[in-house]
């Protein structure tokens, strides 16, 4: 059995607290799996579903235009349990451990104590490798000409969220800005998580590899989400 059903959320105007699965939903899952079944892994559930490869591509188009379908999928266990990893991943980005990719100043392996000024971004970071998308070498990351990250791993690469994966959302956001304009420059070097502690923009990257990597491992570990009629 692998029906699928338009899952309902609740909404609430006000702000108040609410639970975001209906009653109508709870019972269906409670209906094929038991009454054991609460609303958080429901909820968990569905984050895991949504991350099934099988699921993805079934619905691609639809995800443009309608509510999910969410099926009822033979391993309710692995895709709760598989949703929980993925949450504490995603919420909680900034304080998972840090990839041990090697952070390199001046063509030496670094710890955090060179000179601040080696871990501040220029301009914008790149990947390593030469100029143009067919030449880059995403196993490196330049954050500027001193300063770069080696050994990161291709399942970094992955797990994208409208085509990029958190290394190249990083790269796109983190960069130095200047509006010709009105003459306001954005610079993330003065941001509070790294403006007194340059070497927290290290860790960050590295933890943002982390989320790449034990996302990718946990979806590549999901079991089929649909049934294959």
């Amino acid at each position: 059995m692998n029906d699928t059903l338009d899952l309902g959320l609740d909404a609430d105007s006000t702000g108040a607290d609410t639970d975001n699965i209906t009653d109508w939903a709870l019972a269906q899952f409670q209906a094929r799996y038991g009454d054991h079944i609460t609303k958080d892994d429901v909820w968990e559930y569905t984050y895991g579903v949504m991350h099934a490869p099988d699921w993805r591509e079934r619905y691609r188009h639809d995800l443009q235009r309608n509510l999910p379908r969410i099926p009822l999928a033979e391993d309710f266990e692995a895709f709760r349990s598989a949703g929980r990893a993925l949450i504490d991943l995603h919420i909680g980005y900034e304080t998972v451990p840090e990839h041990p990719l090697v952070c390199e100043v001046d063509g030496r392996p670094d710890d955090g104590t060179a000179d601040p000024a080696a871990y501040r971004i220029v301009s914008k970071m790149r990947w390593g490798g030469g100029h143009g998308h067919a030449n880059e070498d995403r196993s490196i990351l330049r954050i500027n000409e001193r300063c770069r990250l080696v050994g990161i791993p291709p399942e970094a690469h992955d797990y994208t969220v409208s085509g990029r994966s958190p290394l190249h959302w990083a790269i796109e956001s983190l960069r130095v800005k200047h509006d010709k304009a009105s003459g306001i420059v954005d610079d993330p070097n003065g941001w509070h998580a790294w403006a007194d502690e340059p070497f927290n923009l290290i860790r960050h990257l590295r933890r943002l590899v982390t989320v790449g990597v034990e996302t990718a491992r946990t979806v590549a570990a999901l079991p089929p989400s649909l049934s294959p009629h």
